[in-house]
């Protein structure tokens, strides 16, 4: 003989015995029987998400497990995103294991991302946690891209450049650095906000090696690669 008991909740311990009865009465119960009944995906989403800003470019993200895991809770995945209008498929993700915090890095500075938080069983994925919003912090300018020479004169240098992806917040100046093979000195200059400069009062026919950063009122960011760069020779066309 069997029956079948329905509506339990998933992978919850039941402890269930067998009771014969006839016109007379009750009998003794059977030795009870220990059950669990299986996993399903968790019923609820991670709770308590909280996000805290460590960096211009770092969060650091921490939960609590789902109320209703439904099951062992086998990892969690993180999704955060800085335009929370595009479908969730289209959102950066990272997979932590079973853990309760995680870190991300690599962020915009300056920048409100979304975060919602997902938790996992061996079944599948749970729903996902409300959105929180946090801004990562001001930072210092990115390094600047494109640092080429224009002009090359015996004497003079004309930089271009382009302004740094990232600024953080407003530049206030340009750190140009520069330093020849000849009299084997490291120069360096703060120049004013633009995207050219010419150095003057270079040795003809020397070989330097210039690069550039840009500052904020946070500090200097990151330097551009040294680009080599040689003056011409006296009377030379």
């Amino acid at each position: 003989m069997y029956y079948s008991v329905r509506n339990l909740s998933p992978y919850t311990e039941y402890e269930m015995y067998v009771i014969a009865v006839n016109n007379i009465g009750r009998g003794p119960p059977s030795a009870p029987a220990v059950v669990t009944t299986g996993e399903t995906e968790p019923g609820t989403c991670p709770r308590n998400v909280q996000v805290r800003p460590l960096s211009s470019s770092t969060m650091v993200i921490q939960w609590d497990e789902p109320e209703t895991p439904n099951g062992q809770v086998t990892g969690y995945k993180v999704y955060y995103t800085t335009n929370p209008s595009l479908p969730m498929a289209q959102w950066q993700s990272q997979m932590v294991d079973n853990n309760q915090l995680t870190t991300i890095s690599d962020l915009t500075p300056h920048t409100i991302y979304t975060i919602r938080v997902q938790a996992f069983t061996s079944v599948g994925p749970g729903p996902l946690s409300p959105p929180v919003h946090v801004k990562t912090q001001q930072g210092v300018p990115s390094q600047p891209s494109n640092l080429r020479a224009s002009d090359i004169g015996e004497t003079t240098v004309t930089l271009q450049w382009s302004k740094p992806t990232h600024s953080g917040e407003n530049i206030v100046s340009y750190e140009l650095y520069w330093n020849d093979t000849y009299a084997k000195e490291k120069h360096h200059r703060r120049i004013p906000v633009s995207e050219g400069y010419t150095l003057t009062g270079l040795y003809p026919n020397t070989l330097y090696y210039v690069w550039l950063a840009a500052r904020s009122q946070r500090g200097e960011g990151a330097t551009t690669p040294p680009i080599p760069v040689r003056t011409k020779q006296y009377g030379k066309k």
